[in-house]
């Protein structure tokens, strides 16, 4: 929340001249940076702003590059603390002559990689002329690109930086232990970003180099931040300490999984904290504003300290409260904010205050000071602080018993938090890799609120689980928030087929039916379906499953018939579509599997999955003559042997005959097929024609984590972010996007993750997929009959059911595992 140290930037030119007009007005200029720090010091950016805009006309004018330089780093400086990071991050590259593209994120830019990103950065990087300005600039470019969420890059600039400032200075100058403060902040903001992958992803490769890398990373900080404590100056290394303390306790909570080289010892600890709290008037040689936040950030330390008992004892005596250490620290900030007229600091000083009070039991002091801090972030629309202080009132309320404020508040903290999510770039990291943290436990807890009402609420538990599967998806995007068009109104409503979710919470399983005139609603132990779940994973996502006996798998998805759907079957109809929007525990399970003793699910309904109920539709397009466009893969291709391609895929011969079948089944195909089927030529057909139809009979993997999610052409994998730019043309939409060789990743229960970000990627309104790798003879087969159905007019979900239903009636194909995988995903 803003804890970086502010960087005085002052450029003096000491020249000895007569005192020409130039002169004073050169000395005017030098008035007003002073004045502008002053100004940013008591916590007033924009009046800084406007400050040193009025010192860099003077440079201007005076055609001194130096000023001209120095006064738009400083505009930069006031432009962070503003919160506006990409414009201070532009004013930046422009003084730095590199181009814009280095404040955008890699997600963003169209034919870049985030390798080719980085390494295009480096190349830039080393055109760059030494000079003290320039090293300055590169500091604070570092800084604003590890605010808006790219510390990849930001590692680099600093790292860059620091070889200057070796090169000019000495490695015990200013600028240098200025760099070894951001370099800490950066590695650390890439500790964390690991970390959240790490907890969001159940791909095993991805969860062993997440750990690998936040391993590494939490090490480095710590580094760069002892390097910088053991400095004599007073503020930075006093800052260097207030982190280190922060993040070891961060670390602390990870001890389990996070064991590094050169673990911190007891006695350190103790030395770093006592260190920490003598002399508490060195915090008056902070800039106002950075002591403010110094000494919430050592009071929020002492009550994490306060929560373990075994470090409380490490670091008190008993007749010591460190709760009370931490009141009297976040008070004195309290009263520098007031004074200063900051609102957002002091907002940030109340929450502190709250907290300390909520740990010390003092339930009605925490509260009234909770609803203080909310009401002046809200004044100054700090959304990422607002949302905070509003969810912690909502636990609190609940505590009391204050149904209808808890209501209130949880449902303002998700609107600040949509309000964050809209800003990607002025999102602080904390949030940003914290999804698991800081995001998703908002939307649970106020979903069993609301199921713990009365059954109207269920309408709106139903809108917040969509609104989280949606914020899970821009989180695995990274693209900031997604505007996805409702494809309902009234009259529609009424014909819309029954939607049913599947809610998992922490101790419940919420089954919900949604229907043209009601909501009703079961509820299942969660320690009731979670054995049987896994264990028809398992089973499904292995090799062996086309061998595995019947009985093995339908006592898992009778279990699961009768624990999540034979209790709902009363509000549905006999036959027909129905719709599924599963959270993220449910994505890979094959709901068409489900068995009731004699039938499987798909005997009865044609069934179709989304994010939300916005994004289901009827499916009445008809295909009959559509402009499709077909890609495939029958032969081992160059693509196979990218390092991010699971090793020992098979080539698809049958590929041809998929592609034959389908064309008997429709009129206008063009074919792309093996080496005519590369990203270049896909790339042109599709930006040259409209295809309302794109089916692409090539390997594909999906997966929780956007970089093992791929498809691919005869030369390269195309990511999530390739096919954004490649399908999603202005003007036109595909209805229909067909993988019909794909597979989720192995071990990945929200692999399915992948399907959804593709889908939206896409801009697709219907996406056909496989949740494994299925015979590649059945597929042909299976994807002939369905073709067939939308010659013959059947919409999308029937024509799907009768495919599967022909396989499945087979004496050779009639075994789940080649049909069951193939689900239909609304967008």
């Amino acid at each position: 929340m803003g804890l970086s140290l502010t960087v005085v930037i002052v450029l003096c030119q000491v020249q000895a001249k007569s005192q020409t007009s130039a002169n004073l007005e050169q000395s005017q200029a030098q008035l007003l940076n002073q004045q502008g720090f002053e100004e940013l010091n008591k916590g007033q950016p924009q009046a800084a702003l406007q400050t040193w805009k009025a010192a860099y006309n003077i440079y201007y004018k005076l055609k001194d590059s130096d000023g001209i330089a120095g006064s738009l780093i400083n505009q930069s400086l006031a432009l962070q603390a503003s919160g506006s990071y990409l414009s201070a991050c532009q004013t930046l590259s422009k003084i730095l002559e590199l181009e814009d593209w280095i404040c955008s994120s890699p997600i963003e830019l169209r034919e870049i990689s985030q390798q080719a990103y980085l390494e295009t950065l480096k190349f830039a990087l080393e055109k760059q002329p030494f000079s003290r300005v320039r090293i300055i600039g590169l500091r604070n470019l570092g800084d604003v690109l590890r605010l808006i969420g790219n510390p990849e890059a930001s590692s680099i600039i600093l790292f860059n930086a620091m070889a200057m400032a070796e090169t000019l200075d000495s490695k015990q100058s200013d600028i240098y232990n200025q760099i070894l403060l951001s370099l800490g902040n950066t590695e650390r903001a890439l500790y964390i970003q690991a970390k959240g992958k790490y907890q969001l992803t159940d791909d095993v490769f991805t969860k062993q180099k997440s750990l690998k890398k936040l391993k590494s990373k939490a090490q480095n900080a710590l580094k760069f931040y002892q390097e910088l404590a053991g400095r004599k100056q007073n503020v930075l290394p006093l800052q260097a300490k207030i982190n280190q303390l922060s993040l070891i306790l961060e670390i602390e909570k990870w001890k389990s999984i996070v064991i590094l080289e050169n673990p911190t010892t007891n006695e350190y600890l103790k030395t770093l904290v006592n260190s920490l709290l003598s002399r508490p008037e060195r915090f008056e040689s902070f800039p106002a504003i950075e002591s403010i936040y110094a000494q919430l950030n050592i009071a929020q330390s002492l009550v994490q300290i306060d929560q373990d008992i075994q470090l409380k004892q490490l670091f008190f005596s008993r007749k010591d409260n460190p709760l009370s250490i931490s009141l009297l620290l976040a008070n004195k900030a309290n009263t520098l904010a007031q004074k200063l007229n900051n609102n957002r600091a002091e907002s940030y000083a109340l929450g502190t205050i709250a907290t300390i009070y909520n740990s010390l039991g003092k339930t009605l002091e925490a509260t009234q000071y909770f609803e203080k801090a909310m009401g002046l972030a809200q004044s100054v629309q700090a959304w990422d602080i607002a949302y905070e202080w509003q969810w912690q009132l909502g636990r609190l309320y609940r505590v009391l018993g204050k149904v209808d404020k808890a209501n209130q508040v949880y449902e303002s903290a998700i609107n600040s938090l949509e309000q964050v999510r809209g800003n990607l770039l002025g999102v602080n990291p904390e949030i940003q890799f914290n999804f698991k943290d800081k995001v998703e436990p908002i939307y649970h807890e106020y979903m069993e609120l609301l199921f713990s009402q009365d059954e109207v609420k269920s309408k709106r538990a139903v809108e917040i689980q969509e609104k989280l599967r949606l914020a899970e998806i821009e989180n695995f995007l990274q693209c900031g928030r997604l505007n996805l068009s409702s494809l309902r109104n009234e009259q529609t409503l009424k014909e819309l087929f029954p939607i049913i979710y599947l809610i998992k919470l922490r101790e419940q399983v919420e089954v919900v039916v949604r229907t043209p005139q009601k909501f009703y609603r079961h509820t299942v132990d969660f320690n009731q379906i979670a054995d049987p779940i896994d264990n028809l994973l398992k089973i499904v996502q292995k090799k062996q499953f086309v061998r595995t006996e019947d009985v093995n798998y339908f006592i898992y998805s009778k279990t699961l018939y009768n624990l999540l759907f034979s209790p709902i079957k009363q509000y549905l109809p006999s036959s027909g579509s129905l719709g599924f929007v599963l959270d993220s525990y449910f994505q890979n399970l094959p709901i068409d599997m489900l068995y009731d003793g004699k039938k499987y699910l798909t005997d009865s309904y044609s069934i179709v999955t989304a994010s939300s109920f916005q994004q289901l539709h009827n499916h009445s397009a008809k295909f009959q003559n559509s402009n499709i466009l077909i890609g495939g893969i029958s032969q081992p291709s160059p693509s196979l042997n990218d390092p991010s391609v699971p090793k020992n895929l098979p080539a698809l011969p049958e590929v041809k005959a998929e592609i034959e079948n389908i064309k008997k089944n429709t009129t206008s195909v063009l074919t792309l097929i093996d080496s005519d089927f590369n990203s270049r030529s896909f790339q042109q057909k599709i930006e040259k024609n409209s295809f309302s139809l794109v089916h692409l009979s090539t390997h594909a993997q999906f997966s929780s984590d956007p970089e093992q999610t791929f498809v691919l052409t005869w030369d390269k994998p195309l990511n999530v972010k390739d096919l954004k730019f490649l399908l999603k043309n202005e003007g036109d939409t595909i209805n229909l996007l067909v993988l019909s060789a794909c597979q989720t990743a192995k071990g990945d229960k929200r692999s399915a993750l992948g399907i959804a970000g593709i889908a939206v990627q896409a801009g697709a309104r219907s996406t056909l997929a496989s949740l494994w790798l299925v015979d590649a003879d059945s597929t042909a087969l299976l994807m002939e009959e369905f073709y067939k159905g939308l010659k013959n007019g059947l919409v999308l979900p029937e024509a799907l059911r009768l495919a599967k239903l022909s396989l499945l009636s087979s004496e050779k194909y009639f075994h789940p595992y080649y049909w069951a995988g193939f689900i239909l995903v609304g967008n």
